[in-house]
């Protein structure tokens, strides 16, 4: 149970919305009532509480119990039979006048009071208790006509108080971007008005945006949600972070083998080099960056290679690797090996006149063991 404080003759109204409605003759209902008043909290005023200064009021949460329908339509007159009442009002148990449903007790001119009728939005008024009674207090008749006051907006046939992202609120109404749309961009939060889930304030929390994952749309930086994004033009992996598919996210790249790691994608930095990729070649295995079982360490700093025997196609030296896994090199685009006797260092081209020879050699060698 919590409390509120209301003036105790400020001419001031709290109705099933918990907002302050001005009405005559309700100082001596509320000085009668003033601790006995509920009030629903489902839409209000999120600066109600600095025209609140005196006498208290129990405010229960959950359904509103509407004071009696004389507190804001009683007219102060007295009277026996409903002509003695005046236009649009009649006389309630014998003793006093009550305007009727739909009608309020204002000031018709300087001079006189009656029961003026309720009006909504766009329709006449010549007070602004008749915007009031339908539209609540940020409502006014101006020109004769009944619209939200400047710092407010109409939503659910009411006016409430407009605040940006980061300004004060009490209910999400009061959280206003201009959309009309059905979904709300913006609630109010533990009393600050606060993008939805997944959106983010933009232009002095004017709008929110959505925020965008990989791949996606982006107008900034702070769109791009998640780690080692960047704008540009759409969300993008920054330097030295590569994209993770299966989790649609980025991913730092490890820098070392032997390095940490979670993901195989982490470790393609370290297969091949950048003008001379090797996929594949370096995986993460046993939560680190290893080279594959085909591939092989080479280069300053270490990187992976897939292997390539003599006489293979070849890009780069560091490829090329003997049977018994000594470094060779790349000669115009296949490999030989650098320990390779003189006549067999290329295994290109050339392979198939070299081999021959030997292939005759040994065929007469079993010939003359067989014959003895």
């Amino acid at each position: 149970m919590s409390w509120v404080r209301i003036p105790t003759c400020t001419n001031v109204f709290f109705d099933s919305y918990g907002e302050g409605i001005h009405r005559d003759a309700t100082c001596t209902y509320l000085r009668r009532n003033s601790k006995t008043i509920s009030l629903n909290l489902k839409s209000t005023n999120p600066h109600w509480v600095s025209v609140v200064d005196y006498g208290l009021v129990k405010r229960v949460f959950g359904q509103a119990q509407s004071p009696s329908v004389g507190t804001y339509r009683r007219t102060g007159n007295v009277c026996h039979a409903d002509m003695d009442c005046p236009d649009n009002a009649f006389c309630r148990q014998s003793s006093y006048c009550v305007c009727k449903d739909g009608f309020v007790y204002a000031a018709v001119n300087s001079t006189h009071k009656g029961c003026l009728k309720e009006a909504r939005m766009g329709e006449e008024c010549v007070q602004h208790i008749q915007c009031h009674s339908t539209m609540g207090v940020h409502s006014e008749c101006a020109d004769s006509v009944c619209a939200c006051a400047p710092n407010a907006h109409l939503e659910d046939d009411r006016c409430y108080e407009t605040a940006v992202i980061g300004e004060r609120c009490v209910v999400d109404q009061n959280c206003f971007l201009g959309e009309h749309g059905t979904e709300r961009q913006a609630f109010c939060v533990r009393g600050y008005c606060t993008c939805q889930l997944q959106y983010s304030p933009r232009d002095n929390g004017t709008r929110c945006v959505r925020d965008a994952t990989l791949g996606e749309e982006c107008e900034d930086e702070l769109q791009c949600a998640g780690a080692g994004l960047q704008c540009r033009g759409t969300c993008r992996c920054r330097d030295n972070w590569v994209a993770h598919q299966e989790t649609n996210s980025c991913v730092e790249s490890v820098k070392a083998l032997n390095d940490p790691c979670v993901y195989d994608v982490q470790c393609d930095g370290l297969s091949g080099t950048k003008d001379a990729r090797s996929p594949g070649a370096a995986l993460c295995l046993g939560g680190a960056c290893t080279c594959a079982y085909s591939a092989h360490a080479a280069g300053t700093p270490q990187h992976c290679w897939h292997r390539r025997r003599p006489g293979q196609e070849c890009r780069r030296d560091e490829e090329c690797v003997s049977e018994e896994d000594e470094p060779g090199y790349c000669l115009s685009g296949r490999c030989t090996c650098k320990t390779c006797s003189p006549d067999a260092r290329d295994f290109g081209s050339g392979a198939a006149t070299i081999r021959p020879p030997y292939l005759a050699t040994a065929v007469l060698f079993v010939a003359a063991i067989l014959r003895h």
